[in-house]
């Protein structure tokens, strides 16, 4: 069964975590941004004197661009510009940032339907949520794994949904019970993300919750929406 997680956030307003929650993330993606661009400049270095090796230093060359775009596009992202997203445009500016992000453990999938659903939330508020989200399941991880972002209809008429399924061996339903619990989480840039994600929820009056998949974690969070 799904845990509903709603918590109030004692002592810090929620631009404050916003603002810790963004350079957490920045911390986040710079690094991994910076890993994979060091792995393709080293097999790019050992392709050099290689002429017949034309193909995959081209490749090699295509990982750093995406990299570097990737990570500039988000890091240009600014709160209350917008007030309101379109929640497959989320997925499809996220899923790239983490798939360059993450490392060769994880393969990032985008499950994107053919509905459109549109969300009275900041946009860059949601991006926020979707990258804490992904980057704190991923720490659960230490095996090669395959994370699905999904944009998807809710339960209930007139809502919507952000998913995040973590497929991986070793994955125990179990953890679905403190996931999302900051008291919980890995150090405090960590907890103050997760607070800054279930204040992002409750601020639009939607929902939180994790729950166990047979070989995998699931992260929904679910919003009003008006279906065009």
């Amino acid at each position: 069964m799904p845990v509903p997680i709603r918590r109030q956030v004692p002592g810090i307003d929620e631009e404050a975590l916003l603002e810790i929650a963004h350079l957490q993330c920045v911390w986040r993606t710079t690094r991994g941004a910076a890993h994979t661009l060091n792995n393709a400049l080293t097999a790019l270095c050992g392709l050099v004197d290689e002429p017949e090796s034309a193909g995959e230093m081209e490749q090699e060359l295509g990982r750093c661009t995406r990299a570097a775009r990737s990570l500039t596009a988000h890091h240009t992202s600014r709160f209350g510009r917008v007030e309101e997203a379109e929640l497959g445009a989320v997925v499809r500016h996220v899923a790239p940032l983490l798939s360059d992000t993450l490392g060769s453990r994880f393969s990032v999938e985008a499950d994107l339907p053919a509905e459109v659903f549109h969300v009275a939330v900041d946009p860059a508020r949601l991006e926020l949520l979707l990258l804490t989200l992904a980057y704190h399941m991923a720490d659960r991880c230490e095996v090669v794994a395959c994370m699905r972002l999904a944009a998807a209809p809710g339960d209930k008429p007139d809502t919507a949904a952000l998913e995040v399924d973590l497929y991986a061996q070793g994955l125990e339903d179990a953890s679905a019970e403190t996931l999302l619990n900051p008291n919980l989480a890995d150090g405090a840039g960590n907890a103050f993300a997760l607070q800054a994600v279930l204040a992002v929820v409750a601020g639009c009056g939607g929902s939180l919750s994790a729950r166990g998949l047979p070989g995998g974690l699931r992260v929904r969070a679910v919003f009003s929406s008006d279906t065009d």
